[in-house]
């Protein structure tokens, strides 16, 4: 037997409501040389090649 969709999707009760997950914007951050985008735990920068430093959860 298979469910079909027949409108009762939309009228589901909620208990929680979801948020965004910031998850792919914490990943990343700015580059001081080229203020490009790089990934936290990077060490050098794919687009100027400057050192940067891992930054550290304060």
């Amino acid at each position: 037997m298979s469910r079909s969709n027949n409108g009762k999707a939309g009228r589901r009760l909620r208990l929680f409501k979801r948020r965004e997950d910031d998850l792919l914007e914490r990943s990343f951050r700015s580059c001081p040389g080229c203020d490009a985008d790089v990934h936290v735990f990077a060490d050098v920068c794919r687009h100027c090649g400057g050192a940067l430093e891992i930054a550290l959860a304060g």
